[in-house]
């Protein structure tokens, strides 16, 4: 079974080792900024990994997934690439989407975090073939939710807005909690994280990378073009704008 890696980022090549040690697949790779490429388009499946950048007015650039969608033309598409639902509703059924969810956090192993996730979605009509697919590879992934292909891409928007919220949240709670004087804020706010509606995700202040506020490649893309979607529907993103407010004051 030929199976294309479209885009070896971060997450194509997490992806492409992942499945070449699937005993049925034999995998190919189309990175033509990378140096690969492949002109075989009899292939049985395109796993698409490739960049979606943020446009100049903040929404999602999806010219390269048109690109591969064009080139492979109708097979099963798995769409890893963070997209716009708005995109994905006039894409054929035989697209899927399942969002990926590497963290990509400081001296993260981005093969060995894909290799051992437990929770994952897929949207669209070949969301259980390419569910069986993967399980083969990834043991412990015991959590998964079917969903529409819309409803995928928009979860990935979703969950990245409110990490990047969550993060604001914090940074929030240290300025007040240091400028009242008090001491120990890491022990505080460990004691809340015990909670399991609070978590231990995104709540260190200053983050992984040392700095106030949420930076990287996902958070602040995503949320931007969440609040580009919500604008094209006439809904007023307040919460969405006055953390990408926070932040920009915070990366200062």
């Amino acid at each position: 079974m030929k199976i294309v890696i479209a885009g070896l980022g971060a997450v194509g090549l997490a992806v492409k080792e992942s499945l070449d040690m699937h005993p049925h697949v034999e995998v190919l790779v189309d990175d033509p900024l990378l140096g690969y490429y492949n002109d075989d388009t009899d292939v049985f499946g395109v796993v698409v990994c490739v960049a979606t950048p943020m446009s100049d007015d903040g929404s999602c650039e999806t010219k390269n997934v048109k690109d591969v969608l064009e080139k492979y033309g109708e097979c099963r598409y798995l769409i890893k690439s963070t997209i716009d639902p708005m995109f994905i509703n006039d894409c054929p059924d035989y697209v899927t989407v399942s969002p990926e969810f590497l963290r990509g956090t400081i001296g993260s192993n981005p093969t060995k975090e894909f290799l051992d996730q437990e929770f994952s979605i897929f949207g669209g009509k070949d969301a259980r073939f390419w569910h069986e697919l993967f399980k083969t590879v990834l043991p412990k992934l015991n959590n998964v939710r079917y969903t529409t292909a819309v409803q995928a891409a928009f979860a990935k928007y979703v969950l990245n807005a409110f990490l990047a919220t969550k993060v604001s949240f914090f940074n929030e709670m240290y300025k007040i909690y240091n400028s009242l004087g008090y001491d120990g804020f890491d022990t505080m706010i460990e004691s809340i994280c015990n909670d399991p509606r609070v978590g231990h995700s995104h709540t260190q202040v200053p983050g992984p990378d040392g700095k106030f506020g949420f930076g990287g490649h996902c958070l602040p893309k995503d949320i931007s073009a969440l609040i580009g979607v919500a604008k094209k529907v006439s809904v007023d993103p307040i919460v969405m704008s006055s953390v990408v407010n926070a932040n920009n004051e915070d990366r200062k």
